[in-house]
């Protein structure tokens, strides 16, 4: 994300189908259950539609996040972005990283 907290959907599809992609070449299994990355044969606008059903759609309906259909950006709630500082930034990166432990044992 940028320093308004947005990101480009597709770039963010990119690095979540790559993140599932990356666990399968491990020998790792892609998700708990079947999933799009599981089966295969799947686009980028199928990441894409993925994303905004879950997680996206939880972290919208909280009002944490929007999502901007005409410019194909997700954006973190500006008055939320106003408030972080990089201390932030890095404490909520970590703690998405222990949730993927806690996730995945």
């Amino acid at each position: 994300m940028n320093e308004r907290g947005e990101a480009v959907l597709s770039e963010v599809a990119e690095a979540f189908a790559w993140y599932y992609e990356d666990r399968i070449k491990q020998g790792l299994p892609a998700e708990k259950r079947n999933c799009i990355f599981t089966k295969g044969g799947y686009t980028a606008k199928d990441v894409e539609r993925l994303i905004l059903s879950m997680p996206f759609k939880r972290f919208e309906g909280m009002g944490y996040m929007r999502h901007s259909k005409y410019l194909g950006i997700l954006q973190i709630d500006k008055s939320i972005m106003k408030t972080l500082d990089d201390n932030d930034i890095s404490d909520i990166l970590t703690y998405c990283m222990n949730a993927l432990d806690r996730y995945w044992k």
